[in-house]
């Protein structure tokens, strides 16, 4: 959920992950940001404006997972709910898987 947020929702902070469709509590979801950073996959760092806010971002190990949740978007339209931005999107991945993860990763800042 973490990674998918940061690739494909724009988002950075604890409290964006927080509130988060699928509701994931406090603890938890300090645990798993700790836990992903200790793991290399997230990086951490103070927002230059307010110290009190962290933001997360991919790390290169991070990154090497978007295709991954590339290949799940296609999985999902093909087995999941029949959403047509999902389906279009999934359409996207399958014509230039290439192009897709350039796109994601122009969003992310790569």
């Amino acid at each position: 959920m973490i990674v998918r947020d940061i690739a494909f929702n724009q988002k950075s902070t604890y409290g964006d992950f927080l509130d988060a469709a699928e509701g994931i509590s406090t603890n938890i979801l300090a645990k798993r940001l700790a836990y992903l950073v200790a793991s290399g996959v997230l990086t951490k760092r103070k927002c230059p404006e307010n110290g009190r806010i962290i933001h997360y971002g991919l790390t290169d190990k991070g990154k090497s997972l978007i295709p991954i949740l590339l290949e799940m978007i296609v999985w999902g339209a093909d087995h999941g709910e029949q959403n047509p931005e999902l389906l279009a999107w999934a359409a996207s991945i399958r014509t230039d898987r290439e192009q897709a993860l350039k796109e994601v990763l122009a969003m992310i800042g790569d």
